[in-house]
């Protein structure tokens, strides 16, 4: 009878011994500020040694490199990020694997700092009854802000106030139509701020065909899929 318990309790062993890997990734979430270093740690609470560590951002395996350290033991798994850039943001994952199963862990880090651009906007030639659009826009933590300008004489106005024919369609896009060639030609600005600086500006020119009857390229949008579109009424020579 004794043996009997003896091997029953060995048998236990063997099978609690078999165990698939549990984790702990701290911190859950953090927010760091721009060119800081930040660090995740992987913890092996309970599994089967031996564990294979892995570690992903946004889905996808990690290469270290000259910023990126990872530091691994046979129960954990360090990674280091060191001067952070808003590129860096995102979803970070640490994932244990054993020959009895896996586990993971995700924690999100957020990166504060000053924006950086996504879309500028550059010149543009439309005619006087075209509708076209315009983007600007950027990345940043906080979610950056943009407003719009144009120079009248040596000053900078904003746009809205200034013109009644722009009008905003998102946050980052706004649409004109009807420009008059002496009122609405000239230089126009673009700002993109969160409330660190510096903040982003550019300058494009908007240009105006003088006559409605002139045949004219219009550019549809300006991001680098930008299309031309020709007046209908126009022959080719």
């Amino acid at each position: 009878m004794i043996c009997y318990l003896l091997l029953i309790l060995f048998a236990i062993k063997i099978v609690n011994s078999n165990e698939s890997p549990k984790i702990s990734l701290k911190p859950p979430k953090s927010m760091q500020k721009a060119e800081q270093q930040t660090d995740f740690s992987c913890v092996l609470q309970k599994g089967s040694l031996p564990v294979q560590f892995e570690w992903l951002k946004d889905g996808k395996i990690i290469q270290t490199s000259s910023k990126i350290e990872v530091d691994t033991s046979k129960k954990s798994s360090d990674l280091l990020l060191q001067s952070l850039a808003m590129s860096d943001a995102g979803n970070y994952t640490c994932r244990a694997s054993n020959s009895f199963g896996s586990d993971q862990s995700t924690s999100q880090l957020i990166v504060e700092g000053s924006p950086q651009w996504l879309l500028k906007p550059v010149d543009i030639l439309v005619g006087p009854i075209e509708n076209f659009k315009i983007q600007c826009s950027g990345i940043g933590y906080p979610l950056p802000s943009v407003s719009w300008k144009k120079q009248i004489d040596s000053e900078w106005q904003d746009l809205f106030e200034s013109s009644n024919i722009f009008t905003r369609i998102t946050s980052t896009e706004i649409t004109g139509h009807k420009l008059v060639k002496e009122k609405d030609e000239g230089r126009y600005g673009c700002e993109v701020s969160n409330g660190i600086n510096p903040s982003l500006w550019t300058e494009f020119m908007i240009k105006v065909s003088g006559k409605i009857d002139d045949c004219f390229p219009v550019r549809s949008t300006l991001s680098s899929l930008s299309t031309f579109l020709k007046k209908e009424n126009c022959i080719d020579i």
